[in-house]
C-alpha cells in the first residue's frame, strides 16, 4: 500500500513537471484574469445600466414580451453548436428576466452541452472534407497544439472559462479525443452557467 502511494505521488509529481514545462498553469493563470475581466465587465455593465437608466428587468422585459422563448432558446443552441457567435453570459443574464431564472439558467446549461456534442461531430466531419479541415487547422493552430499538450484540461478550460467552447469541441472531434471521456469532462460546462449567474444575479435588482 505504501509502495502504491509512493507511485502515486511520483506519477503526480511527474504531470506537474510536464504541465509546468508545457505552460499550463501560466495559461491558466491569464484565463483566470480574464475571467475575472469578464464578469466584472458585465457587472459594470449592469450597474451602469441600473444607475443611469433605472430598473433592469423591467427595461428587458418590454423589449422581450412579444418574444416567444422557444426562439431564444433556439438561437442560443445553434450558438453554442456553431463557433459560440454569442457570449452566454448575455442569455444567462437575460434568464434573470423570467418568472423561474434557475431553471432557465439549467436549460440553457444542458443546450450548451448538448451544443458541444454537436461541435465534437462537426469536428469528426471536417476529416471528411481536407480543404476546410486544413483552413481550420491553419486558423486555430495554437489551439490543436493546446489540445494534443493538455488534452482534456484544455476541454475543461474552455467549458469554465471565457474560451471559445464550441471551436474547442469542433478540434476535439477533429483529432478523435475519446467521445466517452469527451461527454464526462464536458459536464463541467453545466458548473459554469450556474456560477455565472449566481455573481450576475446579485447584481440585478
Amino acid at each position: 500500500m505504501v509502495e502504491a502511494h509512493i507511485k502515486k505521488k511520483r506519477k503526480v509529481s511527474d504531470y506537474h513537471k510536464i504541465y509546468k514545462r508545457s505552460g499550463l498553469y501560466k495559461f491558466l493563470c491569464k484565463n483566470c484574469v480574464y475571467l475575472i475581466l469578464t464578469i466584472l465587465f458585465f457587472i459594470a455593465v449592469i450597474v451602469l445600466f441600473q444607475h443611469l437608466i433605472g430598473d433592469f428587468d423591467s427595461f428587458f422585459k418590454s423589449i422581450i414580451k412579444d418574444l416567444d422563448l422557444v426562439y431564444v432558446y433556439l438561437l442560443f443552441f445553434i450558438s453554442e453548436s456553431f463557433l459560440g457567435l454569442i457570449p452566454p453570459d448575455i442569455f444567462i443574464i437575460w434568464s434573470k428576466t423570467l418568472p423561474m431564472p434557475y431553471t432557465s439558467i439549467a436549460l440553457l446549461s444542458i443546450l450548451s452541452y448538448i451544443g458541444g456534442i454537436n461541435s465534437y461531430f462537426i469536428g469528426t466531419l471536417l476529416k471528411k472534407i481536407p480543404a476546410i479541415e486544413r483552413y481550420v487547422r491553419k486558423q486555430q493552430d495554437k489551439y490543436y497544439k493546446q489540445i494534443r499538450k493538455w488534452g482534456g484540461i484544455l476541454i475543461v478550460i474552455a467549458a469554465l472559462f471565457p474560451l471559445p467552447f464550441a471551436m474547442i469541441c469542433i478540434i476535439a472531434g477533429s483529432i478523435n479525443y475519446p467521445f466517452k471521456r469527451f461527454l464526462i469532462i464536458t459536464t463541467t460546462r453545466i458548473i459554469r452557467f450556474f456560477a455565472y449567474a449566481w455573481i450576475f444575479f446579485n447584481f440585478i435588482h
